[in-house]
């Protein structure tokens, strides 16, 4: 394993919370390689299960758009046109992940917005449009995220957690979401509000 790290012009490296000084300034010509803890993490086996450390936060912890999005819900409550509007009117609507089912059927993706596409991509964010969210690769993950998105459909309240998956990368990918959920006439919608 290796990276690749330039170093600034100032003869500094920042390393962890430390900064190493080089005296006198040290200017490589070519790009210096660290080897080791530093160069990219292992490439996770499929097989590998992810841990999920789910943690519940009161709402009044949720980030500024992810508060709006709860006021939105409560102003309209409703499964329907006007919670979707209100939410394309405050632009909010971009950074939502939608998930719904017919029939009682497994909650497919019907929309990944702006921050799941950063982390994943846009081409794995475009393979799971219409895909089971519980089919979504990861073991571990999909199965403990599902109980959340239940609670959020059945329990008539917004949902909002700290989310730590393990194993994924190697170090943890952390994130909060906000969850909002209905079931209506044998249909059920997630909206989840994903903070990276």
């Amino acid at each position: 394993m290796s990276g690749t790290i330039t170093l600034p012009p100032t003869g500094l490296l920042h390393v962890g919370v430390g900064v190493a000084d080089f005296a006198p300034p040290f200017r490589p010509s070519a790009p210096a390689v660290i080897t080791g803890r530093f160069g990219r993490p292992p490439a996770r086996q499929d097989n590998e299960r992810i841990r999920v450390d789910i943690t519940r936060q009161p709402l009044r912890t949720a980030l500024d758009w992810q508060a709006e999005t709860v006021r939105i819900w409560r102003e309209h409550p409703e499964c329907g046109p006007g919670f979707k509007g209100a939410m394309e009117r405050a632009g909010l609507h971009k950074r939502s992940l939608v998930l719904f089912s017919m029939d009682g059927g497994p909650l497919r993706f019907a929309y990944i917005g702006e921050p799941q596409r950063r982390f994943f991509g846009n081409t794995h964010a475009d393979s799971m449009i219409g895909k089971p969210q519980v089919d979504a690769g990861y073991d571990g993950w999909a199965q403990a995220l599902e109980a959340q998105y239940l609670e959020a459909m059945q329990g008539g309240e917004p949902v909002h957690n700290h989310v730590a998956m393990h194993g994924l990368q190697s170090t943890p990918v952390v994130y909060t979401h906000t969850l909002i959920g209905w079931e209506c006439g044998g249909r059920r919608v997630v909206v989840a509000m994903v903070a990276y």
